[in-house]
């Protein structure tokens, strides 16, 4: 079943050229409703049309009614014509096509677009994968011929063709690819393209939890169900209502914020299930939706802080060797744009009284959360070192302890010791929430 090979490889661009047509010519129409992609519909040309322009065709299998035994005929714009391609010879014994290889399938009366997946056990028949819909079907070897482009007047096999250019994900790219539950997506699952198949299609390998390992199992997807892996960012704090997702069974399951609890936990409503779940804010990130090529947050649930008197709030600085830091301080009084704060550990001129000073609302941000240390903090944790009277960011560059690290500014190109207690993981006030860089996940 090896298709006619072609002398130069082709780009996919070159697919949709109008070809003419004459009456009694036999054709495939390739319909581009919804429900119809990747069908072949074998007909025969009857002539010209206007209204659209192209053809009216006669199809050899599909009927005008169920009641009829008239063949259907309509007018198909040229675009969704092409030749028939040449017949096949006959499969020899145990003949099935290369796994991953394109195919086309016999099914419900047209040739339908998919990717084999080898030998059937047990039977003489051929599995092949739909990434469209995700289906695996099995086909007598009769049913299954290979799938061949018409390009420049020729017949080509797209393993003589070259991948689309505009095909956003290559071999080795972390993604995710959408699981869903009666026609809506219910979870991301974190994936990598294992091969790119003709001609939007990937195929991914799963990483799975396992107490004994990582375990890999892959699907043939079509794009359609593919994004890239979503900003690494994760909130601190959430708000009721928020649509977030949350990290459970390999997978982020996509739910809603319905309670609040300390020590940042949150209780989730799952769009997948009847039953609430608790989790901890490790396990929850905020949901943003892939649209045209652009990140979308769906929650805009936060709140903008009010800084009134006696609030305990973090100040900053536009003052030369000062920028990154932040003072702790107490809000006094607010007058229109600019807060009057009193410093918790600088002093004023006389070094006795604490330093008062109006800022302005671009300097100042809520104090952040209290975030666990599990186990110390790890080799390359991003932390605020309390120093010189204010917090400054910086990295661990060295674990001299559970109790004592080493943390490099790398503003300064300057490395110090720290005990535990001078250190906090760094997050960022951010559109009105606590975001912090993701940490990894046991997976």
């Amino acid at each position: 079943m090896r298709p006619p090979r072609t002398p130069r490889r082709r780009d996919a661009a070159s697919l949709q050229h109008a070809e003419a047509f004459n009456p009694g010519d036999l054709v495939e129409v390739i319909p581009d409703e919804p429900g119809l992609r990747g069908a072949h519909f074998a007909a025969v040309v009857v002539g010209p049309s206007t209204k659209p322009r192209g053809y009216t065709i006669e199809y050899d299998a599909l009927l005008e009614s169920e009641d009829s035994d008239r063949k259907l005929r309509e007018a198909v714009p040229a675009r969704n014509l092409r030749p028939r391609p040449p017949p096949l010879r006959a499969p020899a014994s145990g003949e099935a096509p290369a796994v991953h290889a394109a195919v086309d399938a016999l099914l419900d009366d047209a040739w339908w677009f998919g990717v084999a997946l080898g030998r059937a056990d047990g039977t003489g028949k051929v599995k092949v994968g739909f990434p469209e819909t995700r289906e695996v079907m099995e086909f007598d070897a009769s049913d299954v011929r290979p799938h061949l482009e018409w390009a420049d007047g020729e017949w080509c096999s797209p393993d003589s063709m070259e991948i689309p250019r505009t095909m956003p994900y290559t071999k080795g790219m972390q993604i995710e690819v959408s699981k869903v539950e009666n026609d809506s997506v219910v979870a991301w699952l974190p994936a990598v393209v294992a091969k790119n198949i003709w001609k939007n299609n990937l195929l991914v390998e799963y990483t799975v939890s396992k107490s004994g390992g990582i375990a890999l199992s892959e699907e043939i997807v079509d794009v359609k169900h593919v994004r890239p892996c979503p900003p690494q960012a994760s909130a601190l704090s959430f708000c009721i209502n928020d649509e977030v997702e949350a990290f459970q069974g390999g997978g982020w399951w996509l739910g809603v914020i319905t309670e609040v609890h300390p020590e940042l936990k949150y209780t989730i409503k799952p769009a997948h299930l009847v039953v609430e779940v608790q989790l901890s804010q490790k396990l929850l990130r905020l949901r943003y939706d892939w649209v045209d090529g652009q990140w979308k947050q769906e929650s805009q649930n936060a709140l903008k802080p009010k800084f009134t008197h006696g609030v305990k709030v973090e100040v900053s600085s536009d003052e030369e060797g000062y920028q990154g830091v932040w003072f702790e301080a107490t809000v006094l009084k607010s007058a229109g744009s600019k807060f009057l704060v009193e410093y918790a550990a600088l002093k004023a001129d006389d070094g006795t009284k604490p330093l008062t000073e109006a800022v302005e609302a671009r300097h100042i941000r809520p104090s952040p959360p209290h975030i666990p240390v599990v186990d110390g903090f790890k080799l390359l944790d991003e932390v605020d070192a309390f120093c010189n009277d204010g917090w400054w960011v910086g990295v661990v560059s060295k674990v001299i302890s559970n109790q004592k690290y080493m943390v490099y500014f790398r503003p300064f190109k300057e490395e110090k010791e720290f005990e535990h207690g001078q250190l906090r993981f760094h997050c960022d006030w951010m559109g009105g929430r606590w975001m912090r860089a993701s940490p990894a996940l046991d997976m």
